[in-house]
């Protein structure tokens, strides 16, 4: 191959890769490597077509060359970097866009980078000064906007935030991240009706997509048209407390004529059977059988025109069948003090798990209190000895899935839990729940109130400054010690609403 005919290549897989064909400019690179393979610019290209693909750890060798070739390359370090961030290795993508920013540095780009990672890291004076550099550079920079945006937004900041939002939306208006970023704005303030238009917007973004486990099929998305003798396919997105959460919708969709299935995660298939009469629920591993639309679960609400005024459900939705309840009584044996369920801790992949999550040590106030305490977990940061020590009763044997759990639950007189997929699940059972919140929190739970729309059994404690539980776990203590002194250490004390 000439040096005439591999340029013509390149270029051509540049405009490719812009035109989001990544695959074809692969395989036009491959030839034009074979050709020239000590080509850092080839090996870069390839590298970004490769990450289009999902194909990170190819792509990775090929920067990896590309730099080794050309040490002075900033958009390979660059790049680079964000698959390593994206692979969690954060202290080596920062060295990556330290070195592009030595080497380059009025690259706005890189300064934006660095300051994502510097997030992830909690260095966020650090990265508020490398975002508003990056603005400094290029003052239209996206990217930097909707990255400040963020990090004003879990400062509090959230008229901040929405204003540089809207700053992008309104050079960019399909600027994916920054609508999406925008309906959790819009969603936590209550602006239900903005907010969910908005939120759809995370259907259009791969890395969006394949974090909350969107799946695409080839029949129409149900966009709120009639059901009436149609079969819907409604499939989860997200984490077990978000499908919880939607599975209120289902006694409406059946209303209106709807035959359903449900493609659901093992833990959840049982309880969601009790729903209501005639649904069909699968897994991934299974064969679908045939329908006529679909609709991921979390645009249901958008569907249903949901405000904070019409949502469905708010009392307990969800039940436990009697044998459950009989199983999980007979293992608890009687009651002899009241009984708190206690839920401190997320999956740790959890994107705000930082954030969300306590260490066991900061319950030490709360286990202090007159009461027997069961651990709703299945999975534990500490040694199980370490949990069994505290005074807290081990369950995770016993927790093969969400079934179990709502039965362990239904024993409880009160559920005390962080921001978790037990806090859904007590809410939907109508079980009295005590959600810790952070000071950021999930747009589900708004601001400022200390009741929820969503579960009228549930109330809200909230972080008045970031990563400070110990005011928040003082109070949740000091309102128990209360409920104990009115219930009179009864043994055979009764939950009704948040009193026990």
């Amino acid at each position: 191959m000439n040096e005439q005919l591999a340029l013509n290549k390149i270029n051509q897989a540049m405009q490719q890769l812009q035109q989001g064909k990544p695959a074809v400019a692969r395989d036009g690179l491959l030839r034009v490597l074979k050709a020239y393979p000590d080509s850092a610019e080839v090996n870069f290209l390839l590298g970004l077509a490769l990450v289009q693909l999902s194909q990170g750890k190819a792509a990775l060798a090929h920067f990896n060359r590309a730099i080794a070739l050309q040490p002075d390359l900033a958009e390979a370090y660059v790049n680079r970097g964000i698959l390593l961030k994206n692979q969690q290795q954060l202290p080596q993508a920062l060295r990556d866009f330290e070195r592009a920013i030595a080497l380059r540095p009025g690259m706005a780009e890189a300064y934006s980078n660095r300051g994502n990672v510097q997030v992830l890291l909690d260095q966020r004076a650090a990265a508020h000064d490398s975002f508003v550099t990056a603005l400094h550079l290029d003052p239209h920079n996206s990217d930097a906007m909707v990255n400040l945006a963020a990090l004003l937004a879990e400062n509090g900041e959230y008229e901040a935030a929405q204003a540089l939002l809207d700053k992008v939306l309104a050079r960019f208006p399909d600027d994916v991240l920054a609508r999406y970023d925008l309906s959790w704005l819009l969603l936590l303030q209550g602006d239900y009706a903005r907010g969910w238009q908005y939120y759809e917007a995370r259907k259009l973004d791969p890395q969006l997509c394949q974090r909350s486990g969107l799946q695409r099929f080839a029949k129409p998305e149900w966009q709120g048209e009639s059901l009436e003798g149609k079969t819907l396919l409604l499939h989860q997105e997200q984490g077990l407390g978000d499908t919880i959460q939607m599975l209120r919708y289902l006694p409406l969709l059946q209303q209106r004529g709807a035959r359903l299935i449900l493609l659901l995660k093992p833990p959840l298939q049982e309880l969601a059977r009790q729903m209501a009469s005639g649904l069909q629920v699968f897994t991934r591993r299974e064969q679908l059988p045939a329908f006529d639309l679909h609709c991921p679960m979390m645009s249901l609400p958008l569907r249903f025109a949901t405000t904070l005024d019409n949502i469905p459900a708010a009392d307990a939705y969800l039940t436990v069948t009697a044998e459950q309840r009989q199983i999980w009584a007979e293992r608890l044996a009687a009651r002899q003090r009241p009984r708190i369920g206690l839920a401190w801790s997320g999956l740790a992949q959890h994107l705000n798990d930082r954030q969300r999550s306590l260490q066991l040590a900061q319950l030490r106030r709360l286990l202090q209190l007159d009461a027997e305490f069961h651990s709703l977990q299945r999975e534990y940061r500490e040694e199980t000895a370490l949990v069994t020590a505290a005074g807290i009763i081990d369950h995770a044997a016993e927790l093969n899935t969400l079934e179990d759990t709502a039965g362990l639950i239904t024993q409880m007189d009160l559920v005390i839990s962080v921001d978790t997929s037990v806090a859904h699940l007590a809410g939907a059972l109508g079980k009295a729940c005590w959600l810790l919140l952070p000071f950021n929190p999930d747009f589900r739970w708004g601001l400022g109130r200390s009741d929820s729309p969503w579960y009228a059994s549930m109330q809200l404690f909230r972080q008045q400054a970031a990563g400070e539980w110990l005011p928040v776990l003082d109070e949740v203590a000091r309102q128990a010690v209360r409920q104990l002194a009115v219930a009179d250490g009864a043994a055979d004390s009764v939950v009704a609403g948040q009193h026990f």
